[in-house]
């Protein structure tokens, strides 16, 4: 018998099309109509594409519903509790008067926290080179375009590498040493090694699987430029003092944690002779930029690999959880180790991996799932007609 996949529900159901309002099932009596208006009692069929029809849409108020009613829940608490929480996570770990912890994890966690933005943006830049030398086929623009993308490639894992030693030397007390300088020179080295690494792995994917992949890449790259975007007009205006400046020695004498202010506070940034004094004890010009935590939306670009189940047509229930069970776990960790250390406040990491989250879903949304699952709230929204498929 020929079947039909239904696009609402994912059962095959014997001779089943779609108009542009119903979903119409033929059986040997006649044909059956079903719409949203239909009270009678269903058949068995009937009942699946009724019940299914209802759940798509309401699936996606559910899922919406949940997220605003946990994440308001969460900022409810995190704004009663920001300072008792960084209390809690820093005893014995931020010393009275210090401004850097010495905590392994914490340290560990700072210093390869913000790596998955630089890495995903290597390798999308690596895919995306790769897409352009096998399918752009005008010269030279083709060698010119993949020359600047190999680039990118050598610039998004420099960045990583940089960022790592330079945490490293922060907390070995090797800023503005020859040692320093040394390290820098060995992020140059281990960058050109890793862009030469990922574009060798690339090189043999199936012109197919390539293809796909482009999606991801286009979601990344809105996803990124949403998320950095946010957090960089946001933190400057909102001039949140961090928890270790108000802990370290020097903060002590500006009134410590007095200058403690809630997140939806907007302080600005104080007067440059603080900042400056910031720079000359500590070597940070960040001391007032706590919220919101962009090392956490930096971790939150883990979130893209949600997006590889369904651009990829991931059979795999395993690998397919990991997709969503990684991003979430990684993302987590970092935020912890970020209130440990004194950097964050509850709030700000709350905001920081959110902010990362949602880009993510509506890069997602936008470029895999082409606004279907906001379509289906339409009052007349009916999906398009699935392919046929043999039982």
């Amino acid at each position: 018998m020929r079947r039909r996949k239904c696009l609402l529900c994912a059962y095959f159901v014997p001779n089943m099309r779609l108009t542009s309002e119903l979903c119409i099932l033929k059986s040997g009596a006649g044909s059956v109509i079903i719409d949203k208006k239909n009270t009678r009692a269903p058949a068995p069929g009937e009942d699946i594409m009724i019940f299914s029809k209802v759940s798509e849409k309401n699936r996606t108020i559910i899922a919406i519903s949940l997220f605003v009613l946990v994440f308001a829940a969460l900022v409810v608490a995190a704004t009663y509790t920001d300072l008792d929480v960084s209390k809690m996570l820093t005893k014995g770990i931020l010393e009275e008067g210090e401004y850097l912890a010495s905590d392994t994890f914490g340290v560990a966690l700072e210093i390869f926290g913000s790596s998955p933005v630089y890495i995903i943006a290597g390798f999308a830049a690596a895919l995306l080179m790769m897409y352009i030398w096998r399918f752009f086929k005008l010269r030279p623009l083709r060698e010119i375009a993949c020359a600047v993308l190999l680039a990118g490639v050598v610039l998004a894992f420099w960045l990583f590498f940089n960022d790592m030693f330079g945490y490293i030397a922060e907390h070995a007390g090797m800023e503005d040493t020859y040692l320093e300088n040394a390290m820098t020179l060995v992020a140059v080295f281990c960058a050109l090694l890793a862009a030469c690494t990922v574009v060798f792995a690339l090189r043999g994917m199936k012109d197919d699987t390539l293809r796909s992949l482009m999606k991801f890449v286009i979601a990344f790259i809105i996803m990124a430029a949403v998320a950095n975007l946010l957090v960089h007009i946001i933190k400057e205006p909102a001039g949140r003092m961090r928890y270790r400046a108000m802990n370290s020695a020097l903060g002590a004498t500006m009134g410590g944690f007095d200058n403690f202010t809630a997140w939806y506070k907007m302080n600005g940034q104080p007067d440059a002779s603080v900042l400056e004094a910031f720079e000359e004890w500590y070597g940070v010009s960040d001391a007032f930029k706590s919220f919101p935590s962009g090392h956490t939306c930096a971790a939150g670009m883990t979130y893209a690999l949600i997006m590889l189940p369904d651009i990829l047509k991931m059979k795999n229930k395993p690998l397919r959880a990991l997709c969503w069970i990684f991003p979430v776990l990684f993302t987590g960790l970092v935020a912890v180790s970020r209130i440990m250390v004194g950097a964050h406040y509850f709030s700000d990491v709350l905001f920081g991996g959110t902010i990362a989250f949602l880009s993510m879903m509506l890069a997602r949304e936008i470029v895999v799932f082409k606004f279907e699952h906001f379509k289906c709230l339409g009052k007349n929204h009916v999906p398009a007609i699935p392919a046929e498929t043999e039982e």
